[in-house]
């Protein structure tokens, strides 16, 4: 990598880092715990038609809570590229 590039690459704002960090790691904790919901309605005793109700409406609730996130994800990422493109 050449030096301009080495220093264009350099040029991302740390707290634009810094937020695509905690933005990710929400996600990740979205994640972790949509997959401890889906673990305790498996392992639970109901009956297999209400197991199957449940973990839909799970996972229609999850991605909903974690669409938000993905967006933001997306235009810091965005952001952070046009950073680089410009500097």
């Amino acid at each position: 990598m050449s030096n301009y590039a080495s220093h264009q690459y350099r040029m991302y704002s740390p707290s634009l880092d810094l937020m695509l960090k905690e933005v990710a790691h929400t996600l990740g904790n979205i994640d972790f715990e949509h997959q401890l919901e889906l673990e305790e309605v498996e392992n639970s005793a109901s009956a297999e038609e209400l197991k199957r109700y449940i973990t839909e409406k799970l996972r229609a609730a999850h991605c909903e809570r974690r669409q938000l996130y993905v967006d933001l994800l997306n235009k810091l990422w965005m952001q952070q590229r046009g950073q680089s493109f410009a500097a």
